[in-house]
């Protein structure tokens, strides 16, 4: 059984290590873009950071977007199956590769980082 366990958490570990590799991976499209995406300097402030980078210290969240029920500016991520308001701080109106929102968390502490507005809709 304790051979069992090592391989499921070899297997676990390399797969998390694609996944990482993946996320920054110079081969995927837009790679240049994501790695020169820098935090809003009032968010870095709060978070009390010393790195500007969006992408060195987080990877990008995929998941589903709305405004908020109020039809406010408030823009709102789901995870784990909550809507979380995004902090207006890390908010950028600069246009994403794709033209659609882009989200990216502190791998760490699951901190949101940076946050770019969806150009084509959502």
């Amino acid at each position: 059984m304790k051979a069992f366990g090592r391989v499921l958490t070899m297997f676990g570990i390399l797969l998390l290590a694609s996944f990482r590799a993946d996320a920054h991976d110079a081969s995927m499209p837009h790679h240049e873009w994501f790695n020169r995406q820098e935090m809003n300097p009032a968010a870095q402030r709060r978070l009390g950071v010393p790195w500007k980078s969006c992408c060195d210290n987080g990877d990008v969240f995929k998941t589903r977007f709305r405004v908020a029920d109020d039809h406010s500016d408030q823009w709102q991520y789901l995870k784990d199956g909550q809507w979380k308001v995004i902090p207006p701080d890390i908010i950028k109106s600069e246009d994403t590769p794709d033209h659609l929102p882009v989200l990216f968390i502190n791998r760490r502490t699951g901190d949101e980082l940076c946050f770019f507005l969806p150009k084509g809709g959502l």
